[in-house]
């Protein structure tokens, strides 16, 4: 696997690197249940073939009363999947790292599904591994008929599960084997440790009771301390995420860096931004929902056997800080 280590001169590449330790060109293990690894090369330029997006979510009070959430519970575990064999455009645009990307502007991954796009049933899906006590679990995500996912993203066919605590369903600093049962268009294919969940790490500034507000046009710090992850290959290095997302949970921003940074600054503009595109999708622009997320990376070859058509699954963990913030216009001078 190549690693997070050095600076890339080319905006591709550097993005690449902060998407979870991998360059352009990245070899990684697409084993079958009962067949040996390809050796199949994928690339984050290859055609988009969905993506995972396994999460462990903190969840402020306000949040929490969102989710209705029994008393005392103040995580979730949630997962989201889909799967496809053809959208237009073919692959979406990549985040730039260190700036807020606006997703609205660049219809960018992982936000934006291409149209028309040709959804894809893989069976039954299956993650398994070991929860925060070390006790074995298996969870199977249900399968959903057409509609939109927890994050606005449009399908005709997907995968989504919500599970609260978190604890019980996921641990830090371990690894999560992924099992499709199969299809007609998918043959039942086991990806063994293939999502990784970071170690724990804590937010600091704003705490995670904290409302604000963000201001339009005026930046915004925020801050986290890092957690170590042992797991990780040597070398490899955990994305750090501020997302801004909107009151009904659809991002607006994504907002790259590394986690052992431990801080980044939302740039006043982006929240203006922000104000105008919550106004657009009919939305209060009055509330935001803050992500900070330590995220790890790995694109897997999509199991479709056709060697023509060539696609990456993103397999994503997301270990999430989630609150509820005010935002405010520009005050009047």
């Amino acid at each position: 696997m190549r690693i997070m280590r050095d600076l890339l001169v080319t905006t591709l590449s550097t993005t690449a690197l902060l998407l979870g330790g991998c360059g352009d060109n990245k070899t990684v293990e697409t084993p079958g249940v009962d067949a040996p690894d390809t050796g199949d090369e994928v690339k984050l330029t290859d055609p988009e073939g969905g993506n995972i997006i396994f999460e462990f979510i903190y969840l402020d009070t306000d949040l929490q009363m969102a989710f209705g959430l029994p008393a005392g519970v103040t995580t979730i575990n949630r997962v989201m999947a889909y799967f496809m064999n053809h959208q237009t455009p073919e692959t979406s645009v990549l985040p730039q790292p260190l700036v807020c990307n606006n997703l609205e502007a660049t219809k960018g991954w992982p936000l934006f599904v291409g149209s028309p796009h040709e959804d894809l049933d893989v069976g039954t899906l299956t993650i398994t591994g070991t929860n925060s006590a070390g006790a074995p679990v298996s969870l199977d995500i249900a399968k959903q008929p057409a509609g939109t996912d927890a994050i606005g993203r449009p399908h005709d066919l997907y995968y989504q599960a919500i599970n609260p605590p978190a604890e019980d369903f996921v641990g830090f600093d371990r690894s999560y084997t992924v099992s499709f049962g199969g299809s007609a268009d998918i043959p039942a294919t086991t990806f063994q440790d293939i999502i990784l969940m970071s170690a724990a790490f804590t937010v600091t500034n704003p705490g995670l009771e904290d409302n604000g507000p963000l201001v339009a046009g005026t930046d915004f710090p925020v801050s986290w301390t890092p957690g170590d992850t042992t797991t990780l290959p040597p070398g490899d290095e955990v994305l750090g995420v501020v997302w801004l997302v909107d009151a009904t949970g659809k991002p607006t921003h994504m907002c790259p860096t590394s986690h052992q940074a431990g801080t980044f600054t939302i740039p006043g503009s982006s929240i203006t931004e922000f104000r105008s595109i919550a106004t657009a999708r009919g939305v209060t622009p009055d509330k935001m929902i803050l992500l900070r997320n330590a995220i790890v990376h790995h694109p897997v070859r999509l199991p479709n056997g056709d060697p023509n058509n060539k696609r990456r699954v993103d397999m994503l963990s997301v270990n999430c800080w989630a609150q509820l913030m005010d935002v405010t216009a520009a005050a009047l001078r």
